[in-house]
């Protein structure tokens, strides 16, 4: 500012050289100022008069009373702290301009993070202590500071990081709730874990489409559920119990007129085509889509001339690899027809007469 004061020009208009030394002058007063506030805020949360008016805690109070964010209010507090109790050389180095305040924000946030990498703090230069890093931080920007400090810090405390990840994996959790109209989705996930997931998400929300109003909240909770069905209807979790079960159930196609009601006079439409019946006639509660709960899906068999039962019957078992479409009905125009030859007296694996309507 006395910069600008006694060259008598406005500084939107100062040029050249004199621009040059105006600038470099502000920023380092700028960075002297601001560890100033985060060494000064840790007095003011000290005497605690900041608690008459209210608030939830100090970084709460200080949002508020300046306007800036309240993460932001959050780091000046913990910097100060840090510069109070663990980096006094850098608080100093810091107030005199010698640092500036990134490479000053860049320490207290990751060097003194645990009891081992403050006893190595509190060591001499030769040792790489405080004064190590001070003198890399005179030299290096914040990018590269900040790799640096990284390096240090997984040099004096390897096992800290390891730590902090088993903390964060007991932390895990996934809870749902019933509640009036829906469930209720709770939880906390691990960065990797959070990632992965993130990802599923983005690959199943396609763009919305134009008549599309839904919010992105909304769509990211659709995707939930797609993920999860395709897990199920694909068989990716394995052939046990966690996939949904399906039956095969194998009837004669006149047996299978009968049960769903449809005229014995219908003309048969041609091999193939779906028209004779099976796919139009169907009652409604057999033609639900998996969207609607459960469904029926009609497949053709090879039958011998002697047996209504499929030629490879060992071929016959619960379906348990099919993807959710394929078990929807065919409405309209499906590939279900019946089979090409059929006896009219049903015929059971065992050789008997098989009546359908016996176990009614």
């Amino acid at each position: 500012m006395t910069a600008v004061e006694t060259s008598g020009t406005p500084a939107s208009r100062l040029e050249g050289q004199a621009a040059i030394e105006v600038l470099v002058a502000l920023r380092t007063q700028l960075d002297r100022l601001a560890v100033a506030s985060a060494r000064l805020a840790t007095t003011v949360e000290a005497d605690g008069l900041w608690s008459i008016e209210g608030a939830r805690s100090f970084p709460h109070w200080l949002a508020g009373i300046t306007g800036m964010p309240f993460h932001r209010a959050k780091e000046l507090a913990s910097t100060g702290r840090a510069l109070r109790d663990h980096l006094p050389a850098t608080a100093r180095a810091g107030l005199a301009g010698d640092v500036g305040a990134d490479q000053v924000q860049v320490l207290a946030k990751l060097a003194p993070t645990s009891d081992a990498r403050r006893l190595v703090l509190a060591a001499a230069e030769e040792e790489c202590g405080e004064e190590f890093l001070l003198r890399q931080a005179h030299t290096l920007p914040a990018g590269s500071f900040r790799r640096l400090v990284q390096r240090w810090a997984a040099a004096a405390d390897p096992e800290a990081d390891e730590r902090g990840y088993r903390d964060a994996c007991e932390r895990e959790h996934v809870t749902l709730s019933p509640t009036t109209g829906g469930v209720h989705l709770a939880g906390f996930l691990t960065t990797d874990h959070g990632a992965l997931l993130s990802a599923a998400l983005d690959s199943v929300m396609t763009p919305p489409a134009p008549d599309d109003h839904r919010s992105t909240p909304q769509r990211r909770a659709q995707a939930l559920a797609d993920v999860a069905r395709l897990c199920l209807d694909h068989g990716l979790v394995g052939t046990g119990a966690a996939v949904r079960p399906h039956l095969s159930c194998v009837v004669d196609y006149e047996t299978l007129r009968r049960a769903v009601g449809v005229p014995a006079g219908l003309p048969a439409a041609p091999a193939g085509t779906g028209r004779d019946g099976l796919g139009r006639g169907l009652p409604g509660e057999l033609r639900r889509g998996p969207e609607e709960g459960p469904s029926l899906r009609l497949s053709p068999w090879p039958m011998s001339s002697a047996s209504p039962w499929p030629s490879s019957w060992g071929q016959v078992r619960s379906r348990r690899r099919c993807s959710r479409g394929s078990r929807a009905t065919r409405r309209s125009a499906g590939s279900c027809s019946a089979p090409s030859r059929r006896s009219s007296t049903p015929v059971g694996p065992s050789g008997r007469s098989w009546d359908p309507d016996a176990r009614r």
